[in-house]
């Protein structure tokens, strides 16, 4: 019986991330800096501890926040959503992972190793 609840939570649970990335919509996600960032990352917290709003539609991401990122992310697998660029001194990679559990948002700096991430409950 516990099987059998647990198997439709997550199904309830999976169903609005398989429709946003199958049919498109949207999904907020907070980033939070990771605790072993440098200080050269802490800095940008505020830039980057914002929402950020997902948005799934035909087979492309959009990723847009008020701290300046508004970029479209290139699908690397099935619900799986990649780009790099560069925001001032920020050499930036972000991963939307929408086929995890729980589905993800991951923004790294390849230079300085920052990192931020959220995840969907």
């Amino acid at each position: 019986m516990r099987i059998l609840v647990a198997a439709v939570l997550c199904a309830m649970t999976a169903t609005p991330f398989a429709a946003l990335a199958q049919a498109g919509g949207s999904a907020d996600f907070w980033l939070k800096s990771d605790p072993k960032n440098i200080q050269g990352c802490i800095g940008a917290d505020s830039q980057f501890t914002r929402k950020h709003t997902l948005t799934v539609q035909n087979g492309q991401a959009r990723l847009t926040s008020p701290g300046g990122i508004n970029t479209t992310l290139k699908p690397v697998r099935p619900d799986v959503y990649r780009e790099s660029f560069v925001l001032g001194q920020y050499n930036l990679t972000v991963v939307a992972d929408l086929a995890a559990n729980p589905k993800s948002l991951t923004v790294t700096d390849n230079n300085l190793g920052c990192r931020w991430s959220a995840v969907k409950q």
